[in-house]
């Protein structure tokens, strides 16, 4: 790969990290790693260099990094792999950064930057009265108002969370996959413990996401705002089981994260490149 712009994006989750090449501005390729807190930054290097390597990916082409991270100690590591591998100080996201959204909440240092470039990709991508939900880790549903505010939402217990703590604390219960059941009613336990999960947390999804809307209606009715013009983008590496088919989603868009990175690093690179007058 040469040629044409080339941009390291990093997601540092709790759970795991994704790794995304995006390639004059469309993601090349990605890959997903365990997120390991005591990993070191060698280390790190080492395993990306091997993904590159097999995609014939030179570590020297790159013309940028960005990172968003919710892990300081993997952050922080994932920052020192980018100068001693990649020869970049990466683009860290924060509120502090010029997003192109405002953040209408309380207190803005506390929104992970993992959901500020979610925010960051779904208004660039879909425009504004947007609800996005994103399971991860926590499943988050975060508002955008149709005038490009976020201003908001919900962290609820995270799928891969829920269900291992079940398992670790129920003896005699087997850990199952969430592909859809034939029926709510299981006939056996393996096919209860299954309904339980899936319907209870594609229930949880939908009932918050009526309640929002409902909400959102009422506060925009000025603006002509109603409940169907609201979008709902689902994203996050459990969303296609939960969302798929849901008539309260409207789009699943797995990469959300990476389009949001790679729009806030080159938002940046401008705003740098063209400062602001200073007025004499």
């Amino acid at each position: 790969m040469n040629g044409l712009a080339m941009l390291l994006a990093i997601d540092v989750g709790n759970t795991t990290i994704g790794i995304g090449i995006i390639k004059d501005r469309q993601i090349a390729v990605s890959w997903r790693l365990r997120t390991d807190r005591g990993r070191l930054a060698d280390e790190y290097g080492v395993q990306v260099c091997e993904l590159l390597w097999s995609h014939d990916i030179l570590r020297s082409g790159f013309d940028g990094i960005v990172i968003s991270s919710v892990v300081p100690s993997a952050g922080r590591e994932l920052s020192i792999m980018c100068n001693r591998f990649f020869g970049h100080s990466p683009l860290m996201v924060s509120e502090e950064l010029d997003l192109g959204i405002q953040l209408g909440v309380d207190r803005p240092e506390e929104i992970g930057a993992d959901r500020l470039a979610t925010a960051v990709g779904a208004y660039c991508t879909y425009g504004g009265s947007l609800i996005v939900v994103d399971f991860g880790t926590a499943t988050t549903f975060d508002v955008i108002s149709p005038h490009g505010s976020y201003i908001g939402g919900v962290i609820a217990p995270g799928i891969r969370i829920t269900m291992d703590a079940l398992f670790d604390r129920a003896a005699l219960l087997q850990p199952v996959d969430l592909t859809p059941p034939q029926s709510i009613i299981g006939t056996n336990t393996s096919e209860c413990v299954k309904s339980g999960f899936y319907f209870g947390f594609r229930s949880q999804m939908e009932g918050i996401l009526h309640q929002m809307k409902a909400e959102l209606g009422r506060k925009y009715r000025a603006d002509s705002e109603t409940q169907a013009d609201i979008k709902v983008i689902a994203t996050g590496g459990l969303a296609d089981p939960i969302a798929e088919d849901s008539e309260s989603v409207d789009v699943v868009d797995p990469d959300l994260l990476l389009k949001g990175l790679s729009i806030i690093y080159h938002r940046y690179q401008k705003s740098v490149a063209s400062p602001p007058e200073i007025l004499k």
